[in-house]
């Protein structure tokens, strides 16, 4: 089940990524807004570039399946970059090459693995940015943290149940590269943005 193969493989990455992305912060209500706006544009700058890329790279019958329209996150991120004020034109250029897997279904899927994956801690995440005082009063700024609301563990279980269905074990080294990849994106993106502070 590549499900889980993904879980183990990219468990190093995933980690470097929690610990710049203010994971520790949030849990003890100490975020800033300052830090959550690096959150929300390092989130932004990454689906900006890649979710329509993704999405359109998919075979129609997955995309179908997953009802991919349904879960685009970039117009959530924009509500919260107006609500925040945060102009996508000063946003920086990346000074790093940035990963788009080929098209193919597999590389696809092990993309969107970690910006689904991403979302499933989405309303944790919100309930305690909630509880922090720095933002009380200002749900309004969090649409991408809930984007999916109350329909979030069935997209969860739809998204795995297709993607060990799809992946098969000739494409498992392309998927779990694929995901590696996409967090090494988010990972040189936190960094540079916490490098031009």
């Amino acid at each position: 089940m590549i499900a889980n193969l993904l879980k183990t493989a990219t468990s190093e990455r995933h980690n470097e990524l929690e610990s710049l992305m203010f994971v520790n912060n949030i849990m003890n209500h100490t975020l800033s807004v300052a830090d959550y706006k690096k959150l929300l544009t390092i989130n932004y700058i990454i689906h900006q570039k890649l979710e329509n890329n993704l999405a359109n790279m998919l075979d129609a019958d997955i995309a179908e399946r997953l009802e991919m329209s349904e879960r685009l996150k970039l117009g959530a991120l924009e509500k919260d970059l107006d609500y925040w004020q945060i102009d996508t034109l000063t946003l920086p250029e990346l000074n790093f090459d940035l990963f788009i897997p080929k098209k193919n279904n597999a590389a696809v899927l092990g993309a969107l693995y970690v910006l689904e994956g991403a979302t499933l801690g989405g309303n944790v995440i919100k309930k305690h940015i909630l509880a922090n005082k720095n933002f009380e009063g200002h749900e309004a700024g969090l649409n991408y943290y809930g984007v999916y609301g109350e329909a979030l563990g069935a997209k969860w279980k739809t998204f795995v149940s297709l993607l060990n269905e799809t992946v098969t074990e000739a494409d498992y080294e392309v998927c779990i590269d694929s995901a590696n990849q996409t967090f090494n994106n988010l990972i040189s993106l936190s960094k540079q943005l916490a490098e031009a502070v």
